[in-house]
């Protein structure tokens, strides 16, 4: 019982703590504070680009803080709409007033995204690779900060009701678009790993050194262009939820999104394509790029 009490009693004392500096609800001065800080995450990408150290995927590594793959996917993506959700609600401008129908709609396609992304993606796929704690502890701090940021402007520190609406359905176009080829093209790296050590006719395919797995070059759709076009699916869904609510200057959460995204997915995809021309040497297309086609 005294357990129960010290708990109890520690999570009364955080929440208050949380209510009287502004974070719970989100005040508009810390909201501005979050993206003010915010912009300097693109640091992170000079960062990443003088190491190939990502312990998650096919670059995970033995280590006793290693959690389940699924369930850390699963849990650290959950709480970006989570975050968004709570963030919009408790908004301290709206004051019980119903949200104008146009943020609705980019809370449904933000919402759409993470459904497929923590939801559908992870149980589709045969298996997951384990993740270490210290990418699951960044993945939950980055969700925590764009779903505040993004859920801020979303529930009353911006407007996206004088948008016209041709401009909301080319930005949900573009998006749907987006949020289309990230699926089709995580559903071919799904096949590769549904065959197992199986190897197709005209596949090109190495064994692992340990000699337990066979790793395959993605083939169809935008794979013959790049290496992660899954990556750039997802940042053409994006910056079309960006001009769907407005544009850059309007949206500025959503476009420090796009940003940081490219900031940290990046220097992931050169990695990548670095892994991929190691393991497969001469085999590996030299003329395909890393993430944008024909260009990066």
């Amino acid at each position: 019982m005294d357990i129960v009490n010290t708990l109890t009693a520690s999570v009364n004392t955080a929440v208050q703590f949380l209510r009287s500096n502004g974070i719970v609800p989100l005040t508009h001065q810390n909201w501005s504070l979050i993206l003010r800080y915010w912009g300097y995450f693109t640091l992170v990408a000079p960062i990443q680009l003088l190491s190939d150290f990502y312990p998650v995927g096919k670059t995970s590594i033995s280590s006793i803080f290693n959690i389940h793959g699924k369930t850390a996917w699963i849990l650290q993506e959950l709480v970006s709409p989570a975050t968004l959700l709570f963030t919009i609600y408790s908004n301290p401008t709206r004051a019980g007033n119903a949200l104008p129908k146009s943020h609705i709609w980019l809370t449904t396609l933000y919402c759409t995204h993470y459904f497929h992304r923590s939801v559908l993606s992870p149980l589709w796929n045969p298996s997951m690779s384990p993740s270490h704690a210290i990418v699951f502890v960044l993945a939950i701090a980055f969700n925590l900060v764009n779903g505040s940021a993004i859920g801020g402007w979303l529930g009353g520190y911006g407007s996206a009701e004088e948008v016209p609406l041709w401009q909301v359905a080319v930005g949900s176009a573009m998006f749907l678009l987006g949020l289309w080829g990230n699926a089709y093209h995580e559903e071919i790296l799904r096949d590769i790993r549904r065959d197992g050590n199986k190897v197709k006719d005209g596949e090109t395919a190495v064994m692992s050194e340990d000699g337990k797995r066979v790793y395959k070059i993605p083939q169809g759709g935008l794979f013959a262009y790049c290496w992660f076009p899954h990556y750039f699916s997802e940042w053409v869904e994006w910056t079309g939820f960006m001009i769907a609510g407005g544009g850059p200057v309007n949206f500025l959460p959503a476009a420090m999104f796009v940003v940081n995204e490219i900031a940290t997915m990046g220097p992931r995809a050169l990695q990548g394509k670095r892994w991929y021309e190691k393991k497969f040497g001469d085999k590996a297309p030299r003329d395909r790029k890393a993430v944008v086609p024909g260009v990066f």
